[in-house]
């Protein structure tokens, strides 16, 4: 939902950029101020690197930190699990 209306708002402010250089020609920095911020914006989308939903499962030598907490999303207790090999961090359910 959230990633949804920064997609648009980036959308928006390039539009809006396109025209108010069009109808407004003498605004150009203006207009490029806002093709910037909409371009950081939607590439900031393409970048964004995700970590929940991640598992530690088989494709690795995942090693337990020993943190656990409590979920606030789901409320169930979850254990941190660290790759050395490539320095990922998983969240996985743990076990009782």
């Amino acid at each position: 939902m959230i990633r949804m209306f920064v997609a648009g708002l980036g959308a928006v402010l390039l539009l809006g950029s396109v025209v108010l250089f069009l109808f407004q020609p003498i605004s150009w920095p203006a207009a490029l101020e806002m093709d910037v911020l909409g371009l950081l914006i939607l590439s900031s989308l393409a970048f964004e690197r995700r970590y929940r939903g991640r598992k530690a499962d088989g494709g690795g030598d995942w090693q337990a930190t020993g943190e656990r907490f409590e979920d606030p999303t789901t409320g169930e207790l979850t254990e941190v699990r660290y790759n050395p090999a490539t320095g990922e961090r998983a969240y996985v359910p743990a076990e009782h």
